[in-house]
């Protein structure tokens, strides 16, 4: 964040007691670089022109662009116009213009500002003090359309801009804003000018280089004053697509990496000294004052607040992106890194005790290699534990796998013939050895005998895009479901491109439980919502477009609605496969399945269901819950009581996304029950491509912040309870030893983490843009 500090003593009215000096020669330099800003270079070149104190040199220094040199040498007369000759960038084109200056004093003005009549007027007296080394000015926003609702004051250095948080009056600061100052053209030969490690490139929106230059003539100078004079104003342009969020986030994540490299230069005492007081000064103000602005009618002051925090999130989150970086990496040299090794294939296999255990073979059918196992161990269909094996060479022969269940799941498998009334393990007629062997035999299974009466009417939903080549799989696996009373609706969320309606239509002919609905507004919550609606059933459940279910899948769901308090279920989602690194990453990220413990949620703790006991956990207030919807479940397995769903409204189409989680944590809020049923099994295809890792990361990371964000602004129960435990939370998502990062291994991506963090950062801005939106529609009908 380019910031300014107190630097020192200085008088303002001390350039007027030396009035009887003669008066400096100037030099004005525009950097420029692109043939778009045609008519921005035009406007500023007049416009030093124009001033009430001449400049005596005008010098436009071209950036690697041979037909605007061309342009620009046969426009421009009496301008001294030259190529640069450095490196491709800001700071190399500004240290070619200090090469051809002449004056005295160098003024920079950038290609897309326009300087008042009386800039240079109001910057060259301070020279005529000797200690003056630099002096810079205001830059005001010209905005090319109107200035952005949601953007504060102390952000306005993302466009380029003078921002709340500096000196109001003639004040010695750290560093000068660069499309605004000047210095002795003797200082800047002295130090070699600007560091071309920094600088904005094109169009990429970094800097920092003046803050480096800064710090510097400082070091050189330590008698030395840089001086900001704010009555010495330039007009910088803002076009349209520096007004969106996605270039705010940008900005402050590309802010963050050039202080890093800032502070590797210069040291983080020098380098941060400024932005340790905006942070702690500036910044609060503005949440503050956003805050009051919401109390007083102005609803976009929560949208300005929330912008603070996320802009200071994203600022931190380069900043610590940024510290991985070698210098030469911001100058576009490549450095040594060593390469991370990715995860080797995972297999993936059930097995059943029932029907005993099969070896598990290393080899897979491309000729690669598996170094450990994911096994799903059941007994009567009943998940008992998800197991991690490490694969020797040559693989686990039956008897060896038998050895690793009897050894971790001795308990889980004891508990559950108890229930059925079957000798225990250390008893005959049960044994684990071998492909032969069998645990619990054809007894039949209590969890699995059929229900005394027939079970309520479900509606399933599969909101789909059609784009998915598994959604006729997903059909084949719900068609095939045992359980008597149920009809599925698939909710076509794409039905100008998709050939669903068809799909679903062809299925119907012989099966009527099948029926399809359109939702042209796009996105996955408008789709839940519109099967909400069409839904039959007492109960509604819902899977994606891109799971296998099992055969017990709603069974399993239904039985947790057993208790009338229960408004909501949840269920276990699995990986089908962990092939590609991506599958094995989002496993170490947190995966989606729960364990294979059913628990029982509501407001004050939960219930955990352990050796025929029931085992509670009351809610401390040290902990974070209730405030931990992705532990309640996955919006890829849920089911919930119509009626109650319609009655909180469905799900939030507000959100960016965690609409599923949001739901889940808003039932428990309102006083009910939500139980999480570990037999209700889906299988999930997980996306291979790394890309499409990095977007769910961040649309996890904007979900869940989101949801938070909603409930502070939403419940004013919560409110202070949660932000109370804010504090721990961050803690929890942070520390690479918490429950929520435990998973991860050494070669888990860095850039994962950094883009779950951005996320958080920005999902409270996404929601209260989302919301103000919202209100602003309903307020115009």
């Amino acid at each position: 964040m380019p910031t300014s500090e107190p630097a020192g003593d200085h008088d303002p009215a001390l350039p007027g007691d030396v009035a009887g000096s003669a008066a400096p020669t100037v030099t004005v330099i525009i950097c420029v670089y692109t043939e778009r800003r045609w008519p921005q270079i035009v406007r500023a070149v007049e416009s030093v022109r124009a001033q009430e104190t001449p400049a005596t040199q005008i010098v436009l220094v071209v950036d690697h662009n041979a037909a605007l040199l061309d342009r620009v040498r046969h426009t421009f007369r009496g301008v001294t116009v030259v190529p640069n000759s450095g490196p491709r960038g800001l700071s190399g084109a500004r240290n070619t213009g200090v090469a051809e200056a002449r004056g005295d004093i160098v003024a920079f003005l950038d290609d897309d500002a326009e300087a008042e009549s009386d800039w240079l007027a109001r910057l060259v007296p301070h020279y005529r003090e000797e200690r003056v080394l630099a002096v810079g000015g205001r830059a005001l926003p010209a905005w090319e359309q109107r200035r952005p609702r949601w953007l504060p004051p102390e952000f306005d250095w993302v466009v380029g801009c003078s921002f709340t948080g500096q000196p109001t009056d003639v004040s010695p600061v750290r560093n000068v804003i660069g499309c605004n100052m000047s210095f002795r053209r003797t200082v800047l030969d002295r130090i070699a000018g600007f560091n071309p490690a920094l600088g904005r490139i094109g169009r990429t929106p970094v800097g920092c280089e003046e803050t480096e230059l800064c710090i510097r003539i400082r070091r050189e100078h330590p008698d030395g004053i840089v001086l900001y004079e704010p009555a010495a104003r330039v007009r910088h342009r803002v076009t349209t697509d520096r007004t969106t969020w996605r270039y705010f986030r940008r900005r402050c994540f590309s802010e963050g990496r050039s202080k890093a490299v800032v502070a590797r230069l210069v040291g983080s005492d020098a380098g941060l000294s400024a932005e340790r007081a905006y942070t702690r000064q500036a910044l609060p103000a503005g949440v503050r004052r956003g805050l009051r602005q919401i109390r007083d009618g102005d609803g976009a002051g929560l949208l300005r607040a929330g912008a603070i925090v996320a802009g200071l999130l994203v600022t931190a989150s380069g900043y610590a992106s940024g510290q991985a970086m070698r210098a030469s990496d911001a100058a576009g040299r490549p450095a040594r890194r060593r390469r991370k090794p990715r995860p080797a294939p995972i297999r993936v296999l059930t097995v059943e005790l029932s029907d005993g255990l099969p070896a598990v073979p290393d080899g897979g059918l491309d000729g690669s290699r598996y170094t450990a196992a994911q096994i799903l161990v059941r007994l009567h269909g009943q998940p008992l534990g998800l197991l991690d094996v490490p694969l020797p060479p040559g693989g686990l022969t039956a008897p060896a796998l038998a050895g690793v269940i009897r050894e971790r799941l001795r308990d889980e498998i004891g508990e559950h013939l108890r229930e059925d009334g079957l000798p225990p393990l250390d008893r005959p007629g049960s044994s684990m050895s071998g492909e032969a062997g069998t645990v619990g035999g054809d007894v039949s299974c209590q969890l699995r005998r059929p229900p005394q009466e027939p079970g309520p009417f479900v509606s399933v939903v599969v909101p789909t895009c059609g784009r998915t080549p598994l959604f006729e799989a997903a059909l084949d696996s719900l068609a095939a479901l045992d359980y008597p009373r149920y009809e599925i609706v698939v909710v076509d969320n794409a039905p100008q491109r998709s050939d669903t309606a068809r799909i679903v239509a062809r299925r119907a002919v012989a099966d009527p439980r099948f029926r399809c609905t359109c939702e042209p507004r796009p996105g996955v919550t408008h789709a839940r919502n519109r099967g909400l609606a069409e839904a039959r059933g007492e109960i509604v459940a819902f899977a994606d477009d891109d799971v296998v279910v099992d055969r017990w899948w709603l069974r399993a769901l239904v039985d947790g609605f057993a208790d009338a308090d229960v408004a909501g279920v949840t269920g276990q989602v699995l990986a089908r496969e962990l092939e590609a690194p991506a599958q094995i990453w989002i496993e170490q990220y947190g995966g989606y399945g729960k364990g294979c413990r059913r628990r029982r949620f509501d407001r004050t703790g939960f219930e955990t269901h352990e050796a025929q006991r029931v085992h509670r956990v009351s809610a401390s207030p040290r902990s974070l819950y209730p405030y931990l919807p992705g532990s309640y479940g996955s919006g890829a397995n849920m089911a919930f009581r119509a009626a109650q769903l319609r009655r909180l409204g469905g799900f939030d189409p507000r959100l960016p996304s965690g609409e599923d989680i949001d739901v889940l944590l808003r039932l428990v809020l309102a006083g009910h029950a939500l139980v999480y049923e570990p037999g209700a099994i889906v299988w999930h295809t997980h996306r291979r491509e790394v890309r499409a890792l990095r977007r769910t990361v961040y649309q996890y990371g904007t979900g869940l912040s989101a949801v938070l964000a909603k409930c502070v602004a939403t419940d004013a129960s919560a409110r202070v309870d949660l932000l109370r435990r804010l504090p721990r939370g961050m803690a929890y998502a942070l520390l690479p030893r918490s429950g929520k990062n435990a998973r991860k291994r050494d070669g888990y991506p860095a850039s994962f983490t950094a883009l779950e963090l951005c996320g958080l950062a920005l999902g409270p801005a996404y929601y209260a843009a989302a919301a103000w939106s919202a209100r602003s529609r309903r307020s115009h009908r």
